[in-house]
């Protein structure tokens, strides 16, 4: 079964090599994208989602202390909290 979010960037701000780190994981036909941020406003990671959703969020709430999921709105280009 395929998940329905993914995670296709792990930000600098936490990755082991100091440096952006792509995942290079499947998004085909995912049309949302979202970033988690902490609650300083540092975003930790990009991502696709087949909807809008909060499971990225909820699933990296206690690994990573992420307190905050935007969605990139497609009219304007920028990334909004739900």
């Amino acid at each position: 079964m395929k998940k329905n979010w993914n995670i296709t960037k792990w930000c600098k701000a936490i990755t082991d090599s100091g440096e952006d780190e792509y995942t290079h994981r499947d998004v085909s036909g995912f049309e949302h994208s979202f970033r988690l941020l902490d609650d300083d406003g540092e975003v930790y990671a990009y991502g696709k989602a087949n909807a809008i959703i909060f499971a990225p969020l909820y699933h990296y709430m206690n690994e990573y202390g992420c307190t905050e999921i935007q969605y990139k709105n497609k009219e304007t280009g920028k990334y909004e909290t739900l």
